[in-house]
Parts: C-alpha cells; sequence; structure tokens
C-alpha cells in the first residue's frame, strides 16, 4: 500500500494520506445487490480495487488540496481513540498523524477543513484527546460544514457513540466552524457541489487550476465498481434512488469534462478518469507520485 500519494491539477496538488485499506472484502456487505461474480463482471477492477476471487477493497484516506497559497483538509478519517459503532473503527491506534507529517504537513499549516459529510470515518482527527478532552487539532482552520449534515450528525446519536459529541461540537465549541451553502465557493478555484443522496447535505469538492479540473467524490461513491453499477447502494445511503441520481449525474459530468476523479474510499489507485462505456461507466487510473 502507498500510503502518500500526490497528483497535481494546474498550479494545485492533492495528496491523499492513507489512515487504514481493507481488502478480501464481501462485496455484499457493503453493497446488498453485488456478488462477487458481479464484480468480476467488470475486470478492469482487477487488481487494484477487487481480487480475483471478486472481494474488493476499500479505504480510508484523508486528501489534501494545496492551492492558492492555501492549505485545504477534505475527509479527516476515523481518528484515535473514538468510540464506535464499527469494531474496525472504534477505539483505533493509527498512524496517520505521523503520516501527515511524513507528507510534510503540521496540523498548525491547515487554513480549512472540507467535510463531504459527517459519518464517523470522514470527521475523527478534527479532534484530538488532550488534558481528558476532545480538542481540535487543527487549531488555525475553519471547519466547513453544511446545515443539513451539522442536523442530520445530531440525530445519529445512538448507545454506541456520539460523533457529534466527540468530533463537532469541540470545534462548534473552539469558534472555528463555518456553515456554508452546499454550493458554497470557496475561492481559488474550490467549489462545493450537492451531491445528496449518501447523507442529506453530502456535498463533493470541484478544483479548478490553470484549465484543469479535479474533482474529490466522498461518499457518493465508495467503489470505482459503481461507474459500471451507479445502481448499487452502499448500505449507509440515507436515500438510494437520490444517491443513484447523484451518482449517474456525478459520473456524466466527469467523464463530459474529462476530470481527475478522487475516489475518497477508493483503494490502491484511487484518482483516475471516469470515461463513458456504453450506458454507464468505467475507472481508469492515473497514477500519483508515491510520497516517502
Amino acid at each position: 500500500m502507498a500510503a502518500i500519494q500526490r497528483w497535481t491539477v494546474g498550479a494545485a496538488t492533492i495528496t491523499a494520506i492513507v489512515e487504514d485499506e481493507i481488502a478480501h472484502i464481501p462485496p455484499e456487505l457493503f453493497f446488498p445487490a453485488a456478488t462477487a461474480a458481479d464484480v468480476l463482471a467488470h475486470p478492469w477492477v482487477v487488481p487494484d480495487y477487487a481480487d480475483a476471487a471478486g472481494t474488493v477493497t476499500l479505504r480510508v484516506q484523508a486528501l489534501v488540496v494545496d492551492v492558492g497559497g492555501r492549505r485545504v483538509l477534505v475527509d479527516p478519517c476515523v481518528g484515535n481513540g473514538k468510540r464506535r459503532a464499527l469494531p474496525f473503527w472504534h477505539d483505533q491506534q493509527y498512524p496517520w498523524l505521523e503520516r501527515f507529517g511524513a507528507a510534510g504537513y503540521e496540523p498548525a499549516t491547515i487554513d480549512q477543513v472540507v467535510h463531504t459529510h459527517l459519518h464517523a470515518d470522514h470527521v475523527g482527527w478534527d479532534t484530538t484527546w488532550r488534558d481528558g478532552r476532545w480538542v481540535p487539532t487543527f487549531e488555525r482552520a475553519r471547519h466547513l460544514y453544511t446545515a443539513a449534515e451539522l442536523e442530520f450528525a445530531r440525530r445519529a446519536v445512538n448507545e454506541h457513540e456520539d460523533v457529534y459529541a466527540d468530533s463537532i461540537a469541540p470545534i462548534v465549541d473552539a469558534g472555528l466552524a463555518d456553515v456554508v451553502a452546499t454550493d458554497a465557493d470557496l475561492g481559488d478555484g474550490l467549489r462545493l457541489a450537492p451531491t445528496p443522496g449518501h447523507t442529506p447535505g453530502h456535498v463533493s469538492l470541484w478544483i479548478e487550476s490553470d484549465g484543469e479540473v479535479a474533482l474529490i467524490s466522498g461518499d457518493f461513491v465508495h467503489h470505482p465498481v459503481q461507474c459500471a453499477r451507479p445502481d448499487w447502494a452502499e448500505t449507509a445511503d440515507a436515500d438510494i434512488e437520490v444517491a443513484r441520481a447523484t451518482r449517474r449525474a456525478m459520473f456524466a459530468e466527469a467523464a463530459r469534462r474529462e476530470v481527475l476523479f478522487v475516489g475518497t474510499h477508493c483503494a490502491a489507485r484511487p484518482a483516475g478518469r471516469v470515461v463513458a462505456d456504453g450506458a454507464v461507466w468505467r475507472f481508469d487510473a492515473v497514477d500519483g507520485e508515491v510520497v516517502g
């Protein structure tokens, strides 16, 4: 696994920093309508995104965008020491912050944190445990949220986890939170795009620089095979039909504009081109620079 990878988009760079990657997952655990045979019907997913048996690989990673003298962190993963309902995220000790440093970054250099949505694996490193409480990790950064996502996160508390309390409320209490529109222009060629379905206020991030364009997906797609099977709902999609419509619209736009498409949960080679393939699409990987 290449834990740190970097791509250039005009004058911008996008750096992926991996927290965890899990292979050999039966596809139906994440995509209830899928089978291993269905996955293997699209041989281009092997070996980077699935194995020869048709089981899939998924990763959790954060993206850092450097552009216009700004440094923007997107979707800061699960984090350490968090009480989580899913056993493979519960009370972990990931070396993500060390990898963040190895990529050349320090928490104080982050200017903004963008969240595509507020599931546990997209907000965790916003806070770290210090002196008996959760405190902001990126103390200089403005943390961006959509109103619908904040409301969704407040309602998602259960007996096994409280993502709002440990990863969002400390940011709000520190005065570091900004509520923005789902289509907000963030400046320097960065723009949010509403991509609902997985969650109500889900957004993706467009990056435009010197005539080149990239898109960071968030979770409107979880695996490249969904390019070929946009009908496959992911088990956590809040509104399955809206999520399907979002996937089709965004894949079509990404293919038309020939963007560098960065799949937040895509393993091994997470960036590539979405290419029309009949009535659906395929994913052609674009290798980044391996850092460190």
